[in-house]
């Protein structure tokens, strides 16, 4: 009987593990789009409710509509052709790259009757912050700070 018990015990633990590991793997995998084909794909209706990473695109130009406690913005994106409107809805703070013509990345459920991306994370870089560096200067710099 008490054999039973462990065994019974640890088949139960185990299920629990194998549970977690799928549902988290469910979650944590998206789809890699880009914004044209996100939106070539849009119509189909598998794609509802479906996590996906919309990468190659921009913030469009004064699109920012920041809510009043400034914490979850909507904005447009384009990839240069196509525009897409995106309604931010994570609870991370959005990083200070994040702005006016910054390339992003965003993960998050594509609502086709609304037409907005409802996303839950956004990687933003700015480009023009890192060109123009010379690395022989930074080095200088360093040297003559210590």
């Amino acid at each position: 009987m008490k054999r039973f018990r462990f065994s019974l015990g640890a088949a139960v633990i185990a299920a629990g593990l194998i549970y977690l590991v799928v549902t988290g793997f469910q979650q944590s995998s998206a789809t890699h789009l880009t914004l044209s084909s996100l939106l070539q794909e849009a119509g189909r209706s598998d794609l509802q409710g479906r996590h996906f990473q919309v990468g190659g695109s921009t913030v469009v130009p004064g699109s920012i509509d920041w809510d009043e406690y400034h914490s979850r913005p909507e904005f447009t994106i384009t990839d240069g052709q196509r525009t897409l409107r995106v309604r931010y809805t994570g609870h991370a703070v959005l990083p200070d790259t994040f702005r006016d013509e910054a390339q992003v990345v965003l993960e998050g459920e594509y609502d086709a009757a609304g037409e907005i991306f409802e996303a839950q994370v956004v990687f933003a870089k700015c480009p023009s912050k890192y060109e123009g560096q010379n690395y022989k200067n930074h080095v200088e710099a360093i040297g003559s700070s210590s």
